[in-house]
């Protein structure tokens, strides 16, 4: 039997993958007969594992992460590619429908995709059919973050009040659409990252409720602190408190390409910014898809740049990003020149 598990809620996909593996067994029984197949992979690897017999257990499990996509799939005229498509992509999809339906009844195949693929994707339409032996499930995000917080704190045994639930679902960022650069991560890591400090949580409350002043002791607004302190000091021209707090991100064990990210995200938020002057901070944040607290905190820091000097910023991001990743700068040394230039 196969499934297709797509969309950006990793979280419950992964989860629901673990009980499949875990019941095959014993872990030790359940590694030996489980596969991971990489994205890029050829298709005669995923059928290789596939085609393997189980080790002193029923089934086996083959796991293909963004297989499909790291293939390309056809998609109908005039709408948004979701999926790139080449003609050995089609070749290889062709002949893993051909294969999936003589595909042994020992194995669990399971494509688990990040992204979410149209209806009209050839495996979401074969998983429509009855007879294929698939099953189809898109795990999109919760529409109601809130409720599924309260819920995961239940299943953790704990309780969560609906103001605490609200106030974490909101300081983490969870992916500005209009952000084509990250908002697919953004939002992939989203309920990981709730789930990572909903723990944290309900540890530091024991048996008691979450409430409201927990999250404000235990998390912090996202990208907020040591960034917002540093794109003070770059706005404030003032290149040494800059270069303290950014080496001190360093020296944390960030890596000089997140703080690069970071920057030039933030200096994308303050171009955003600029764009819409007359707004007040909640419809700023709709509208940039930030909390209002990140949203107020922009358009104070806004005020101190000219739209030109932002953008020399964001072309020197660029620059700066492309050195890195062709080897002619090493990346800490163009994080120093990119913070020169914007405290010039």
């Amino acid at each position: 039997m196969w499934y297709l598990f797509h969309g950006p809620n990793a979280l419950d996909r992964d989860e629901r993958i673990a009980e499949m593996k875990a019941k095959l067994g014993e872990p030790d029984m359940a590694s030996l007969n489980t596969t991971l197949i990489e994205r890029g992979a050829p298709l005669k690897d995923v059928i290789a594992a596939c085609d393997a017999m189980p080790f002193l257990t029923d089934k086996r499990l083959v796991i293909a992460e963004n297989w499909v996509s790291g293939l390309g799939a056809p998609k109908g005229k005039g709408k948004k590619k979701e999926i790139k498509a080449d003609a050995p992509a089609h070749s290889q999809l062709d002949d893993l429908i051909a294969y999936l339906r003589d595909m042994p009844e020992t194995t669990r195949l399971v494509l688990a995709e990040d992204g979410t693929l149209a209806e009209t994707h050839p495996l979401v339409k074969l998983g429509a059919d009855k007879t294929s032996g698939g099953t189809v499930k898109a795990f999109g995000l919760p529409a109601d973050p809130v409720r599924w917080i309260s819920e995961r704190a239940k299943a953790k045994g704990s309780d969560i009040s609906r103001e605490a639930a609200l106030l974490l679902s909101n300081k983490i960022n969870r992916g500005n659409p209009n952000d084509r650069d990250h908002a697919d991560v953004d939002s992939r890591t989203y309920l990981f990252k709730l789930d990572s400090e909903l723990e944290k949580l309900v540890s530091y409350a024991l048996n008691r409720r979450i409430e409201s002043k927990d999250v404000e002791a235990l998390v912090q607004d996202e990208d907020v602190a040591d960034i917002f302190k540093f794109i003070d000091a770059i706005s404030l021209r003032d290149a040494g408190t800059a270069y303290r707090v950014m080496h001190g991100v360093l020296v944390r064990g960030e890596s000089p390409l997140v703080v690069l990210s970071h920057l030039a995200r933030q200096t994308r938020l303050l171009i955003q910014a600029k764009d819409y002057p007359n707004l007040g901070s909640d419809q700023l944040a709709q509208t940039i898809g930030v909390h209002p607290f990140v949203a107020k905190k922009v358009s104070q820091q806004a005020d101190r740049f000219s739209l030109t000097q932002l953008e020399g910023a964001h072309a020197a991001l660029l620059d700066a990003d492309i050195a890195i990743k062709t080897g002619r700068m090493d990346d800490v040394t163009a994080l120093d020149l990119v913070v020169a230039a914007m405290c010039a």
